[in-house]
């Protein structure tokens, strides 16, 4: 069976199916001006186009012409500013997307686009990794993480694992579902990027099912327990300390493989 044929609308659609699964946490208004999908479309355009002032623009050109391609390419019907894609955004949980990542990732595997990506005895390799995305000595949630510093200051914080399936070679990332650091129910302790990557196996292993798999990962994850996790997923790993104190995604792959055919 030949590798289906990858387009835009595929993945759009994926994506549009995942926003309207969410229920709106607003209150009923005869005031609601956008809907969700609107927010979310808006927001996810930007990244995609890559350009900061990008739906200031579709709004002048939908003023100049009477369209724009936030409306013709991702189907918003009418594009909110700034700030209410922000009110509308920070009610939702961002786990509410996640069957998205799922159901990309299996088109792919299902259409063999991923047999490119496939090392070390047809292994997909995936990378771990936290990456903190907001940073605040002011603002913070009950969500934050918390840093003490010696002079007394307090940093809060927001960070996420962000796996990815990477190979040498392959220029592109495939995203798989995030895990954020956060406080968990009935754990005194603060959550860690370590015990987010746990509760990422337990949730989405069964994601890989009849795909062999091996986690890629720095030294902070290289403890028993950790290991131990793996294994009773059924997943292989390689965490190990770094060459640099700073290498880039592809140096680190370079050096597992490197590192892996020598102990072959």
């Amino acid at each position: 069976m030949p590798p289906t044929i990858l387009v835009f609308s595929v993945f759009l659609d994926f994506l549009q199916e995942g926003i309207e699964k969410i229920k709106d946490p607003r209150s009923e208004s005869n005031g609601t001006k956008f809907k969700i999908s609107d927010a979310m479309l808006s927001a996810f355009s930007m990244f995609f186009m890559q350009c900061q002032s990008f739906l200031e623009y579709q709004r002048q050109l939908q003023s100049r012409s009477g369209k724009n391609n936030v409306q013709s390419i991702f189907g918003v019907e009418k594009i909110p500013s700034d700030q209410q894609i922000r009110n509308i955004l920070d009610l939702i949980s961002a786990k509410s997307l996640n069957a998205v990542f799922e159901k990309v990732y299996k088109f792919l595997q299902m259409g063999k686009h991923l047999k490119r990506y496939e090392r070390l005895d047809r292994n997909l390799l995936i990378c771990l990794d936290g990456t903190e995305y907001h940073s605040s000595s002011k603002i913070s949630c009950e969500c934050c993480s918390t840093r003490n510093h010696r002079s007394g200051k307090i940093t809060y914080s927001h960070t996420a694992i962000l796996p990815v399936i990477a190979a040498p070679g392959c220029e592109q990332v495939i995203s798989l579902p995030p895990e954020f650091v956060t406080p968990q129910d009935g754990h005194e302790k603060q959550d860690c990027e370590t015990a987010a990557a746990k509760r990422w196996i337990s949730k989405h292993g069964h994601l890989f099912e009849g795909q062999a798999i091996t986690l890629l990962g720095d030294d902070l994850y290289s403890r028993q327990p950790m290991c131990q996790n793996c294994l009773e997923a059924n997943m292989n790993f390689i965490f190990t300390c770094l060459p640099s104190s700073h290498p880039s995604l592809y140096q680190w792959l370079d050096y597992i493989e490197k590192m892996v055919k020598c102990r072959i």
